[in-house]
């Protein structure tokens, strides 16, 4: 039997923007392009450049505390950089060990090299990573993609969307393109992330918000 909803429904290009703000708003999590297209039944095409609008629409709304973001393929609703000192007080965060100089080389090694091996890491930075990595996995920057077809099998990792998120980018391909990572000091790691997100004081956290161990919980809508 026809689901006669499903067969009739139709959605006009000027009611779009409330459903898409709606659907982004009631998902909470990052919704794929091909999704919405299925929920709409609007092109993928129509859908890009009527969130690309709203995306501005959001980001200079002076009255508003959310923010239309894409991620890779996926658009998702969170609240604006700006909120985090009204989310310190609503969630009281305990204080937490600031994250240190290591561990962000090791995010950069991973998020230019990825997807990458323990071993790989260690051979970029020339020491032991293992505790580190799994500080990484902890705080939800990276995760395991899979295990290297060599013997073993080591798990391999790269970046996640918390990583975009919290860094205030929309893809991992807008990091500017590099043969080694070699960085000398952190501030270079924030410098090239600041050139690639185009935003440098309005990331959705800086490395200097989070290693001082304030962290605002979920940045999402809900």
């Amino acid at each position: 039997m026809t689901d006669e909803t499903t067969t009739d429904f139709t959605l006009t290009i000027q009611e779009l923007p409330a459903a898409l703000e709606a659907i982004l708003f009631a998902a909470g999590d990052p919704v794929s392009i091909s999704r919405l297209e299925e929920i709409t039944g609007v092109q993928q095409d129509v859908i890009h450049r009527t969130l690309t609008k709203m995306t501005a629409d959001y980001e200079n709304n002076p009255w508003g505390g959310l923010l239309v973001r894409r991620l890779e393929n996926e658009y998702v609703m969170c609240t604006k950089p700006q909120m985090k000192a009204v989310f310190e007080r609503m969630f009281q965060p305990k204080s937490r060990p600031p994250m240190s100089q290591a561990t962000y080389e090791t995010l950069a090694v991973i998020a230019y090299n990825q997807p990458v091996t323990r071993a790989q890491v260690e051979a970029v930075r020339g020491v032991s990573s293992d505790s580190i990595v799994t500080r990484l996995l902890d705080r939800g920057w990276i995760t395991e993609c899979g295990t290297l077809d060599a013997p073993g099998r080591p798990s391999i990792f790269e970046t996640t969307q918390q990583f975009l998120m919290e860094f205030g980018i929309a893809s991992v391909a807008e990091m500017p393109a590099m043969d080694l990572m070699m960085y000398g000091t952190i501030r270079d790691l924030e410098d090239s992330l600041e050139t690639a997100a185009g935003m440098k004081d309005t990331r959705q956290l800086s490395m200097e918000h989070l290693s001082d161990g304030s962290f605002p919980p979920g940045n999402s809508a809900k």
